[in-house]
């Protein structure tokens, strides 16, 4: 309803072209871009595969630790003699506690956080050269046995301290909870939990 003003316009407008040799530099700038862009995707894309990967390895791996607890703290106590098979058992409530979302996988930042509740008083520098030195497969993320690795270079000693809300049976509760899951539909009815 309303109309707009046009007034012609007395000079054309100011065109910038580059020349053709600009042109070619800029378009291959932009070519180098866009593949600096995709490689960077590609490698984001590889790692995350790979910690997916491994994070299920971890996990089939932890529920059998879990199953076999006495005898996985044996070997434990063996390779780590300064810990008792508490502070083993408190090491890995700790580590269950911290990586309950991140698939068993820890990473550096979670690894921080933990390292402050212990009250370590290691440089971010130290830190994340002590956590370069367990990763050795470069993933950016360590699991149960390379955590326990890390904790035995930090000097971490007995008493270990218990999280809190962590329960004493807590391993029993766990076993039955995931043997519960993995029983067939009938076998659960038939043990009345339906």
């Amino acid at each position: 309803m309303g109309s707009f003003i046009s007034i012609p316009l007395a000079q054309p407008p100011f065109i910038f072209e580059l020349p053709a040799s600009k042109l070619k530099e800029a378009e291959e700038e932009e070519d180098d871009v866009f593949a600096e862009f995709h490689a960077e995707n590609l490698e984001i894309c590889e790692n995350m595969y790979r910690q997916n990967a491994r994070s299920k390895m971890e996990e089939d791996m932890f529920n059998v630790y879990r199953r076999n607890w006495s005898e996985v703290v044996e070997k434990l106590k063996e390779k780590y003699p300064q810990w008792t098979s508490k502070d083993i058992l408190n090491l890995r409530f700790h580590f269950e506690f911290f990586v309950d979302n991140y698939k068993y996988l820890l990473h550096y930042c979670i690894l921080n956080e933990l390292l402050d509740f212990f009250q370590d008083d290691s440089s971010p520098e130290q830190r994340r050269a002590m956590f370069d030195s367990v990763d050795t497969h470069h993933y950016d993320a360590i699991n149960f046995e390379e955590y326990l690795q890390l904790m035995n270079n930090m000097k971490i000693g007995s008493p270990v301290p218990m999280p809190a809300g962590i329960d004493e049976d807590r391993d029993e509760i766990m076993t039955l909870c995931s043997d519960v899951s993995e029983a067939h539909p009938f076998k659960q009815m038939c043990y009345g939990l339906f």
